[in-house]
């Protein structure tokens, strides 16, 4: 009893102690502090002038101070109520230079700088030794697994006298190792040279090139690609038992050289047996499912087309507000030998409610331009068809270079989203005056202002004022795509445009028009639209003397037809997954045009154009597209020759001079026809070999095309056909366009061309 007594009053009489001892802070200095500010330190201290000071709140405050990693040691001290704390700082970096990498394959001066900066290697920060260790070994792994074996890696660490840090790290790449042979044992099913082309790296090819292709060097990563391209080949084929049994890699004694071998073991093929389905199938029936699936039982059993068909399924029920269901397949022994049952279990969770839509970085765009895109309201049912389509109608805009979407779960409820698009502007209008130049028109001045997005309201206004050899013009065009909350379209302009056709490459003839339209559209479905149009011009046509004594068009040379009171209608349909540059997806225009009989021209003009997209492998899309039309008078009236459908160029078939297809007049001009008919195939890509390449794509393309000059009489044997190149930039100042074709079918007499280019124009 009496110990214990003793023990209290000994704790009691310390705590008295310690706090008896508490003085008053009159003042607060920092010392032996160099790279880190005193106001830095100040502003971590857990204590300040005023304050009471013990041993409590001296361990509080060196607690505070290394909890910051910017000091090896700290002291405090106190005398006469002053506080001094002493720092003793971490060392800094200076600078840390990575020196003698060549090989950009590997390291390149971006990939070392964000190297340094996820490590927290860069000036400035906290000197550590760990981290410098760690990114010697990582850089030597990374060369390693690019396949250069024998690369070395030195550092060398200096400290200077304000104790900052500059590390050197010289890398000695040497040579590449490269792959003497390479072998897969086991292969029945499928052969050992189509498994070995599975792999981007392998024995070298014909010398010449595999200097350029580097085919042996080996690189660990390609190598491990292949593997999986391999499994994916074998499982996608119903071999679900595919092992790869051994990987024998034997380097050389020096590791210039690598010889593989690939152990492998096939198994058997596996097919479908029973195919259910178990869970909240809502109305679908399983063979509703079954179809949507994909699959049918004896299919060979293949994980990527069960893949597909689970997304196919899930997107079904993502339509109906689903958006996190639950689809999971499970497979179990048939009694059948190498047979699978499938059951695929449906669990639907709650169905999914819009909460909100946020959009963000439309800075000029108004959001109502942006929400009047989106097929879903606040408050509505989650569609993931809707959603999908809803990206790629604010794509086809226009105003935007990039269109992303994120569905962010709201807090607390279990059955709503928050939409939020993430929009980047793209320039959507140009303000020019200046000189342009095409092979169509030659040199050409011009000023005027072209915008699709007007004051960020998705209005489209065009006016400009063009002057060149060829084509003298002064227009006015404007249209609002929403003019009726219903989303009915209405466009109205003028124009005056003096065309002097002998500049064309076509024939001695002038035009001066003037006239009107006005234009009414209405939607069909989200995707289509039907527009309306009536145009009233007048016209003086004027005959070159050539053209003329040479009796080429005596009929319309000389009966003064000038009104022309025309009315349309043009069906479109977009399904194009962007503006500019599109992927996927297809666009269709049907125009068919007539000249009322009130005026003094009849004639009838029907024209369809075409273009579809599809991705293909490596970023590459493929395109198809096609144009057609045929025109002809009535009443009498032949069809204006100033009317006729002409064809070569850059916007027809590439390789053939401008305007140059179809029948000619006895001076060689081109005569033009009452049909046109073109198409091209293409296949698109990106340019990855240039940096900030967004705007630019290079092709190879195939054109083909005919000009008929009756429409009793379509001769198809005068078809032309080329083949060739072509590079699109979008430039600051409109749209650059250069090709280089040869023509593949042509004939004597035919003016073609191996280069053209375009600038300004569309394409």
């Amino acid at each position: 009893m009496n110990k214990i007594l003793l023990r209290t009053s000994l704790i009691f009489i310390l705590f008295i102690a310690t706090n008896s001892f508490a003085i008053t802070i009159k003042g607060i200095e920092i010392t032996g502090n160099n790279a880190i500010s005193k106001a830095t330190i100040m502003s971590y201290l857990p204590i300040a002038i005023g304050d009471e000071f013990n041993n409590k709140a001296s361990n509080k405050i060196i607690t505070e101070l290394f909890k910051t990693q910017y000091f090896e040691d700290i002291e405090v001290l106190e005398n006469n109520q002053i506080l001094t704390i002493n720092v003793f700082e971490k060392a800094q970096i200076k600078y840390i230079d990575i020196r003698n990498y060549s090989n950009n394959e590997v390291l390149s001066d971006k990939s070392v700088s964000e190297l340094l900066k996820d490590m927290n290697l860069t000036s400035g920060q906290i000197f550590n030794k760990r981290q410098l260790n760690k990114l010697i070994s990582q850089l030597e792994n990374l060369y390693i697994s690019n396949g250069y074996y024998n690369t070395k890696v030195d550092s060398t660490v200096e400290i200077d006298s304000l104790n900052r840090v500059g590390v050197e790290i010289n890398i000695t790449e040497g040579e590449i190792t490269k792959i003497s042979s390479i072998s897969i044992v086991g292969a029945e099913i499928f052969t050992e040279d189509k498994l070995l082309d599975l792999f981007d790296i392998g024995e070298a090819d014909f010398w010449i090139i595999n200097y350029f292709t580097k085919k042996d060097h080996f690189n660990k990563n390609l190598f491990d690609s292949g593997i999986n391209a391999m499994k994916s080949l074998y499982r996608n084929s119903g071999y679900i038992d595919f092992k790869i049994i051994n990987l024998d890699t034997k380097f050389s004694s020096n590791n210039a050289s690598v010889d593989i071998v690939i152990n492998i073991t096939e198994g058997s093929e596996y097919k479908l047996g029973d195919i259910t389905f178990s869970g909240d199938l809502l109305s679908y029936s399983e063979l509703d499912l079954i179809s949507a699936l994909g699959l049918s039982s004896g299919d060979v059993f293949r994980r990527s087309d069960l893949i597909s068909g689970i997304k196919t399924i899930n997107h079904i029920y993502a339509d109906h507000g689903y958006a996190f269901s639950s689809i999971s397949p499970l497979t179990t022994n048939s009694t059948k030998k190498n047979y699978i049952n499938l059951n695929i279990d449906i669990n639907l969770n709650k169905k999914i409610y819009i909460n909100r839509i946020t959009i963000n970085g439309n800075t000029r765009t108004q959001d109502d331009v942006v929400r009047r895109e989106i097929g879903i309201s606040e408050g509505g049912i989650y569609s993931r068809s809707e959603l999908d389509e809803t990206i790629n109608r604010i794509r086809r805009l226009g105003f935007f270079s990039d269109v992303n979407m994120k569905v962010n779960r709201v807090n607390d409820f279990d059955d709503k989203v928050n939409l939020i698009f993430d929009l980047v502007e793209t320039k959507t209008g140009t303000f020019s005056a200046g000189v342009s130049h095409s092979q169509q028109t030659g040199p050409s001045f011009n000023v005027g202002i072209k915008e699709k997005n007007i004051l960020g309201t998705g209005n489209v206004l065009n006016a400009k004022l063009t002057s060149s050899k060829a084509v003298k013009e002064v227009s006015f065009y404007f249209s609002d795509p929403y003019f009726t909350k219903d989303k009915h379209s209405l466009s109205y302009g003028f124009f005056n445009k003096k065309l002097d056709a002998e500049n064309l490459d076509v024939s001695a003839y002038k035009v001066d028009e003037t006239g009107a339209s006005l234009g009414y559209g209405i939607p069909l479905t989200t995707n289509s639209e039907l527009t309306g149009k009536v145009s009233l011009s007048s016209r003086e046509i004027t005959c070159g003397s050539v053209f003329s004594s040479a009796g080429y068009e005596p009929t319309q040379c000389s009966n003064g037809d000038e009104i022309e009171v025309k009315t349309g209608i043009r069906w479109t349909e977009n399904t194009l997954d962007d503006y500019l540059y599109p992927t996927l997806g297809t666009s269709n225009i049907i125009d068919l045009n007539l000249a009322l009989p009130i005026g003094d021209f009849k004639y009838y003009k029907v024209d369809a154009r075409h273009r579809s997209y599809y991705p293909v492998a490596n970023n590459m899309t493929f395109s198809l597209k096609g144009r057609s039309g045929i025109a002809d008078g009535y009443g009498s009236k032949e069809l204006p020759f100033f009317k006729r459908y002409y064809g070569g160029g850059s916007g027809s078939v590439r390789g053939f001079n401008f305007n140059s297809l179809g029948t000619t007049y006895a001076n060689g001009d081109p005569k033009g026809g009452e049909v046109s008919l073109s198409t091209s195939a293409e296949i698109i890509s990106p340019i990855e070999f240039v940096e900030n390449s967004e705007n630019m794509r290079m092709s190879a393309f195939i054109d083909a095309g005919v000009i008929s000059e009756k429409l009793s009489n379509i001769d198809l044997n005068e078809i032309r056909m080329s083949a060739g190149a072509a590079f699109y930039w979008m430039t600051p100042i409109g749209p650059l366009g250069i090709y280089t074709a040869k023509p593949l079918v042509k004939k004597s007499g035919d003016k073609t061309t191996s280069f053209q280019f375009t600038i300004g124009s569309s394409f």
